[in-house]
């Protein structure tokens, strides 16, 4: 709310001056004096909360009404309270002496139409500490007057992704997973027919990042074959991030799966018996091939044994003669 400086003296008529006695010259002087709601203005803040996206810009607008120049003015933003200083312009000049240190680089005053009672401050790169109540303070020669406003700090994660998993003979567990949001998002369930589905549990946890992961699962009957659909909403920016599954196709693929294993075993059973049959018809052949080379082999040692005996009598002859 606006006030009065105190230090400017009570408005009045001059001492002396006459009700009844009214000249051209008293005219003129009551003219030149100011008069009661002179130089007191408004300050028009954003109607409505500003949205800053994380890593991006956000612009903090404020005007007085009515128009009026304010470059000899003093012009603050504040966050949460007075001593929560985010930039400060002073006659002309940018005074940064007691800006908050987590704002420092980040803030820039645009005064394009300043003449006008109409100024702005750009802070880039949004970060999550941003949000929160902020004002902006005009103050003249003769009055001052703020306007409060909400900055809120958004960012939209990424989208989500299924995971099916078995549960018992007759359902199976969905659960859809995403991650980097701010605020909290809302997660639903959805059918084919737009209608909800209440999740078996819902758990939403805060990263080191300060943005939020998110895990809903929901169980679902085997014998359902209809489609189902995870919708992560933004609550600031009303966006939403969704993805489809379809129930049918993922018990097809877990029948298919089983299939294909039962397929890779009959192969692989296959191919080992073919291997032990294999390695038994040439275990069984070398074995004959060793029969059939061990005969010649047994006759010639016997021939040699004959040939040696004769060879020993001789010997025996030689030595009696």
């Amino acid at each position: 709310m606006g006030e009065q400086r105190s230090d400017i003296p009570p408005l009045g008529p001059p001492a002396g001056m006459q009700p009844l006695c009214v000249n051209f010259r008293t005219l003129l002087l009551l003219a030149l004096l100011p008069w009661p709601g002179a130089g007191q203005f408004y300050v028009i803040g954003p109607r409505a909360p500003v949205i800053g996206l994380v890593g991006e810009e956000a612009v903090l607008s404020c005007q007085l009404s009515p128009s009026m120049d304010a470059q000899n003015m003093e012009v603050k933003w504040y966050r949460n309270d007075p001593f929560g200083l985010v930039h400060h312009y002073s006659t002309s000049q940018v005074d940064m002496e007691q800006q908050m240190p987590e704002y420092q680089g980040r803030t820039e005053f645009l005064k394009e139409n300043i003449t006008k009672g109409h100024v702005a401050l750009r802070i880039r790169p949004i970060q999550l500490s941003d949000g929160g109540e902020y004002a902006c303070f005009f103050e003249s020669s003769t009055y001052y007057n703020d306007a409060t406003f909400q900055v809120l700090v958004t960012v939209s994660g990424r989208a989500p992704h299924i995971h099916i998993e078995p549960g018992n003979k007759k359902d199976f567990k969905v659960t859809c997973m995403s991650t980097g949001w701010y605020p909290e998002p809302e997660v639903q369930w959805r059918n084919h027919q737009g209608l909800h589905l209440a999740p078996g549990s819902e758990t939403k946890t805060m990263e080191g990042s300060g943005l939020f992961h998110v895990e809903s699962s929901l169980t679902v009957d085997k014998s359902s074959r209809a489609d189902v659909s995870c919708v992560v909403r933004n609550t600031i920016l009303n966006v939403e991030k969704e993805v489809h599954v379809s129930l049918a196709d993922s018990l097809f693929l877990e029948d298919f799966t089983w299939i294909v294993w039962l397929v890779v075993l009959l192969v692989l059973l296959v191919i080992s018996v073919t291997i032990c049959v294999l390695f038994l018809r040439v275990r069984k052949a070398k074995g004959k091939l060793q029969e059939e080379y061990g005969k010649p082999q047994e006759e010639n040692e016997k021939l040699t044994a004959v040939e040696c005996k004769p060879q020993e009598k001789n010997e025996k002859l030689t030595a009696v003669e």
